[in-house]
């Protein structure tokens, strides 16, 4: 019992508390799914953009290579050193049960001039940065999908644990204190109901 005297009103305070305990692990129960079933749906997109990335990133390295072909690896890598960063990268929040989901908005450069005159290079050039600027951008949502998961993985373990706590540790030690307190008033009461008898029976 700790530090509780064994009286009525403690033990309408521990009744209370239990209550309170098992209401929050319900609650919590129901964040987890909720948590749960919004980490499903960026682990399926997450799939979908690995696939998309697999594709890109073989198609940016073929075209790559014809490029080196046609007009020379010192020449493209001249030209690449040229080619300046350009593009709006924006980032906002929504709140998914207390979680902060980012979602990520990209706009490329698409009027960009490329770094280079048409005698220089070939049609291979053109499709090489093209197909490279696209991987970009498929980075750039795999990244925001990589971190959405991480944190809903990190917030679904949190509720996890608080749930356990109240589950395996706080519940029971409080409804032991429970017990405990109303053992006691019971044997007090059976005391009392004994000893008023005695009266009774010595009137």
């Amino acid at each position: 019992m700790g530090t509780l005297l064994p009286t009525k009103t403690n033990l309408m305070k521990m009744q209370k508390s239990i209550a309170l305990s098992k209401q929050g692990q319900e609650l919590l129960d129901k964040k987890k799914y909720i948590l749960m079933r919004e980490k499903e749906k960026y682990i399926g997109k997450k799939q979908e953009i690995e696939e998309a990335f697999s594709k890109a990133y073989q198609q940016a390295f073929h075209l790559l290579r014809d490029c080196n072909v046609d007009i020379g690896l010192n020449k493209v890598v001249e030209i690449a050193k040229k080619i300046e960063e350009k593009g709006n990268l924006d980032i906002k929040y929504r709140t998914v049960m207390g979680v902060d989901i980012p979602s990520v908005i990209y706009e490329a450069d698409r009027d960009a001039e490329f770094p280079y005159g048409l005698l220089e290079t070939t049609i291979s050039m053109d499709r090489a940065i093209e197909a490279f600027n696209y991987l970009k951008e498929i980075l750039i949502k795999l990244a925001e999908i990589e971190i959405t998961i991480t944190r809903l993985n990190e917030a679904i373990e949190k509720v996890q644990t608080r749930a356990n706590s109240l589950k395996n540790i706080i519940i029971p030690r409080d409804e032991k204190t429970e017990k405990q307190i109303a053992d006691v008033l019971e044997e007090r009461e059976r005391e009392e109901f004994s000893r008023m008898k005695m009266i009774k029976n010595r009137a």
